[in-house]
């Protein structure tokens, strides 16, 4: 394996993840600019510390996390959030999140059964049911990492559908 030369400024480095793709995506910026990806093709709760271990001893400076908050698998999500705050409290990383459809082309996101979270024309996020699979385009791993698509909303985005009384 080729490590990837010292960058002259190691706070400029991030580690940007996709917990929600299959396989999960995982991508170093520096600068911002995408210089080195990663794919996870095991179960995140099997193979996302080792891979970060992998991670932190060619990137030793790395000190924050972007990732995709959700809609998605609330497993995956839950994670990948308790992974981002323990980076945040023990290792003191600067964590931001986005919304998943920002990296996706908006495409619709499983949910479960023929249900698929939908962004609508006003970028609100809902859970609409298709009688045949839609077409879903893959997440990416952007060339540059637009900052502005990312905030301090860390909270994986569960949409749930109501819960109905029953008698």
């Amino acid at each position: 394996m080729i490590l990837p030369m010292p960058l002259k400024n190691p706070k400029s480095q991030k580690l940007f993840v996709i917990p929600t793709s299959q396989p999960v995506l995982l991508g170093i910026y520096e600068e911002d600019k995408l210089t080195q990806t990663f794919e996870l093709n095991k179960p995140l709760s099997d193979g996302l510390v080792p891979l970060f271990a992998e991670i932190s001893k060619q990137y030793p400076h790395l000190q924050s996390l972007y990732f995709i908050r959700g809609p998605g698998s609330f497993m995956a999500l839950k994670l990948f959030y308790l992974f981002a705050k323990t980076l945040e409290i023990a290792k003191k990383f600067e964590i931001l999140a986005a919304c998943g459809f920002d990296f996706n082309q908006k495409s619709p996101i499983k949910a479960y059964g023929n249900c698929y979270f939908v962004c609508d024309k006003d970028n609100h996020i809902i859970l609409k049911n298709f009688p045949t699979p839609p077409l879903i385009a893959p997440y990416t791993l952007p060339k540059i990492l637009d900052l502005n698509l990312f905030s301090k909303e860390l909270e994986p985005l569960y949409i749930l559908p109501c819960v109905k009384e029953t008698k």
